[in-house]
């Protein structure tokens, strides 16, 4: 497995928050998914709420 960093801003409400995740998969589209996912999740928002501004293999 691989190990993909992206970083980005979600929009919560009114305001917007920056992030820094890793993520552990085989591909990067799998990882963008599993991104999405787990902010979705964590922050009840829907993947348009989510901008991710750089992704890179680590």
């Amino acid at each position: 497995m691989t190990t993909y960093r992206f970083s980005g801003e979600i929009e919560t409400g009114m305001s917007k928050r920056g992030f820094e995740k890793e993520i552990d998969a085989e591909s990067e589209k799998h990882a963008e998914e599993v991104l999405y996912s787990q902010l979705g999740s964590e922050h009840s928002i829907n993947r348009s709420k989510i901008q991710i501004e750089d992704q890179e293999e680590v």
